[in-house]
């Protein structure tokens, strides 16, 4: 049995005989149920993302009250970035190496079962593609919310803002994310978007309430 005859009724070929490429990614997702474990992936590390960089900038808008505000901003941005890129690292690596395993163990049981090899096969590529997929959407996710909330940043050496106004403006946006998680939540879910919205969003307003608490039993 040749490659193609393998694929065979498993993508979707146009009149020239081609196959779009997002088309043949998302087939291949979900030939071997990786649609679902992608859009867990970019839920939940988007969420993880924003939570974090919240935290750093409430942390800078404490800072204010007794450092410069340069001094300030620069710490907060460089501690976002960082945050940002440790998560797009961590998030593929990680991923990567898990989903890897996973998936040789169940190909590996499934040859066995089959008592055939299936290295070539329709379902080896698919599984190779959702490896890879899944990795990146777990590596860019995080990183990806992390500019989405620190973006009001730009507006310090625009001139546009002070660093304080700025660091409110990515408190918002964090907020704003997070209910637009929600609503994509809800939406998966089939249920009601708007409490699935208020749900990740009271997320987000208990790290602004904790960090209040702390500011003020430190006195800072």
């Amino acid at each position: 049995m040749t490659e193609d005859e393998n694929h065979e009724g498993i993508f979707d070929y146009d009149e020239d005989g081609k196959v779009n490429f997002i088309d043949r990614i998302t087939t291949q997702l979900e030939f071997v149920g990786g649609v679902e474990i992608a859009r867990r992936y970019l839920a939940m590390n988007s969420f993880d993302g924003v939570l974090p960089v919240i935290g750093i900038v409430l942390g800078g808008i404490i800072s204010l009250a007794n450092s410069p505000p340069e001094a300030v901003y620069t710490t907060t941005l460089l501690a976002a970035i960082g945050t940002g890129l440790a998560m797009f690292v961590s998030g593929i690596s990680s991923s990567y190496l898990t989903e890897q395993a996973e998936r040789k163990r169940e190909f590996k049981a499934l040859e066995y079962s089959m008592l055939s090899d299936l290295s070539k096969s329709a379902y080896a590529k698919a599984t190779r593609t959702t490896t890879i997929v899944v990795s990146l959407i777990n590596g860019l996710s995080p990183t990806l919310s992390v500019i989405a909330t620190i973006a009001p940043l730009v507006l310090v050496p625009l001139g546009i803002a002070s660093v304080f106004v700025a660091f409110i403006y990515c408190v918002v946006a964090g907020l704003v994310l997070l209910f637009i998680l929600g609503v994509f939540l809800g939406s998966v879910s089939r249920e009601s978007i708007i409490s699935y919205g208020l749900k990740t969003l009271a997320a987000g307003l208990i790290v602004v309430v904790l960090m209040w608490v702390i500011s003020l039993l430190t006195g800072a």
